[in-house]
């Protein structure tokens, strides 16, 4: 098993599809795709211990990436990060491994190095003022969540990562319409993060679908925001029913049922950031809610026919690629994921209309047999 090693501010003359290169543009190519500085500054000036969190989860969720998983599904993944407070780091490995262990279900050794990053001298971006900071993946949950703390009068900053352009496309349009409701009480930080396709010196890197690990960074990226200045606390919205997702057939035990927001997994990530003295504020509002339940908190808060207009617009599908690859616009639903059946659920136990294009709208065992083969 190959070791994935981080390197911040420098590369290997001759780096391996092992070597996970992040630089400044004026230092050279990176093995990522992102706009953002490894220092961060393009998003404000965010304390070393949370920079670390971000540099960490990127290893993480690049090395996820790129190694395949076998018929068993358990991989052993090795990572080597810079961080600016090894001995802090190093202390609470143990705790981190086992709930990166619990989130991708894989064996995770993670070993810490001295960062020899060279700041920059560009100053980093204020910060805008905002009362509160939550996660927007373009999601239903993620919408209700901000309309939420839109409606309480908030001046909100919402946090959206993307590393496929169909998921910054719906980010984009919510946005529009969020600003066109609420103005500039909608503060956003949209950033994309990502691998590319192959590394500096164009060999291409292998891929691996699952891609269980990225709410780990998503979560980093709410924390860079909301640690700054005055630090916010971090929404994080998900209705309990996905969080714990349970098994729906005997076939999704397991590993086979995603942990991304589970309550084991938050609270694993809260330990272990509090141990080594990071922003660690965050929750997730929604714990003890259902999807549907969310929908009409929503629906109470802002009508049912504004309600049922912006939830319609977001997406839930987890097959991204698939309409577009059977002729369909990027954003339609499969209609038959556990997203798309929890979201269509939603809709109809709140009652409001839902304005969502499926590609399967009979949810018969002839139509889904078809529709699967």
């Amino acid at each position: 098993m190959n070791r994935k090693r981080l390197w911040i501010g420098e590369a290997p003359k001759d780096p391996s599809l092992d070597d996970i290169i992040w630089q400044r543009p004026a230092q050279g190519p990176s093995s990522l795709r992102t706009k953002l500085d490894p220092e961060l500054k393009m998003i404000g000036a965010v304390p070393p211990l949370n920079r670390d969190f971000l540099w960490l989860s990127t290893a993480v969720f690049l090395a996820d990436r790129q190694t395949r998983r076998p018929k068993g599904w358990r991989r052993t993944l090795q990572v080597t990060v810079p961080v600016s407070a090894m001995e802090d780091w190093s202390n609470v490995a143990s705790d981190l491994e086992a709930t990166l262990g619990f989130l991708t279900s894989d064996t995770w050794d993670v070993d810490f190095e001295a960062t020899s990053l060279a700041e920059s001298k560009a100053k980093p971006v204020k910060r805008p003022e905002v009362d509160s900071v939550s996660l927007f993946s373009g999601g239903a949950d993620s919408m209700c969540g901000v309309l939420q703390l839109l409606s309480q009068g908030s001046r909100v900053g919402l946090v959206s990562h993307w590393d496929w352009s169909g998921h910054a496309g719906t980010q984009r349009q919510l946005l529009r319409e969020l600003r066109g409701l609420f103005g500039d009480r909608v503060v956003s930080w949209q950033v994309q993060l990502g691998r590319g396709s192959c590394q500096i010196n164009g060999r291409s890197f292998p891929d691996e679908a699952t891609r269980r690990s990225r709410s780990l960074l998503f979560l980093s990226l709410g924390l860079a925001v909301a640690s700054q200045g005055t630090q916010s606390q971090l929404w994080i919205p998900e209705n309990g029913f996905t969080s714990l997702n349970p098994p729906l057939a005997p076939e999704r035990r397991g590993a086979l049922s995603t942990r991304t927001t589970h309550p084991k997994f938050l609270a694993g990530v809260k330990k272990l950031l509090k141990g080594v003295g990071a922003h660690a504020d965050f929750e997730n509002p929604y714990e003890q809610l259902t999807k549907g339940e969310m929908f009409i908190e929503v629906s109470g808060l802002i009508g049912p026919d504004q309600a049922s207009d912006l939830l319609s617009m977001t997406h839930s599908c987890a097959h991204v690629r698939l309409a577009g690859s059977v002729g369909y616009p990027p954003g339609t639903h499969c209609g038959i994921c556990f997203g798309c059946l929890v979201r269509r659920a939603a809709f109809l136990s709140s009652g409001l209309q839902d304005q969502t294009t499926y590609l399967v709208t009979e949810l018969s065992k002839r139509t889904l047999a078809e529709f699967l083969k």
